[in-house]
């Protein structure tokens, strides 16, 4: 807990080194919820599995807890989502963040963060571009997959996670996550 809650800039936010593992929400960085070993075990298996794909298919990456810099009510968000998938990133000058939302994005509950702060962030997601959102639930051990205008759907164990439209053949056994 290195900062006291105060209002910073954006340039401040992103300026201080203090603030890494924080986002930036409504002009105060907001400590990350620090997840758990199954929570790190889930991120790297599930990274794993979303880079073996990309690296079949050129013109995108994975990042782990990259700045992304939304545009919420009008004033500047910075979230740093579990896991993102970018593809055609054409601003790769910007390198202390992501100037849009990426095009998938993983977020792993942690112990602390509730379905209710999720789902807030996943709306703030699509409001600025995201086409698919993965919320995994490591006790449930299945995970919400979103898309925009459509029902909210559930993979649990035994069967499996797929990319839709978005990244056409990936195929992820949900139980391969949580062993």
């Amino acid at each position: 807990m290195g900062l006291a809650v105060k209002t910073l800039s954006l340039e401040e936010y992103l300026s201080d080194p203090a603030c890494e593992h924080f986002e930036y929400i409504d002009g105060q960085p907001v400590e990350l919820n620090v997840g758990n070993k199954p929570h790190s075990r889930i991120q790297g298996k599930c990274s794993r599995k979303l880079d073996e794909y990309l690296d079949t298919r050129p013109g995108g990456y994975l990042a782990i807890e990259l700045r992304c810099r939304l545009t919420v009510a009008g004033e500047p968000r910075i979230y740093l989502p579990d896991i993102a998938v970018v593809l055609g990133d054409e601003d790769s000058t910007e390198i202390r963040f992501l100037n849009r939302a990426p095009d998938l994005v993983v977020e792993i509950r942690s112990p602390d963060d509730s379905l209710a702060w999720l789902h807030r962030k996943i709306r703030d997601y699509f409001a600025n571009g995201t086409k698919l959102a993965w919320v995994v639930l490591p006790e449930e051990r299945s995970v919400l997959v979103f898309t925009p205008n459509a029902p909210t759907r559930t993979v649990i164990s035994g069967e499996t996670l797929d990319g839709g439209d978005l990244l056409p053949g990936l195929q992820i056994p949900v139980d391969t996550l949580f062993s």
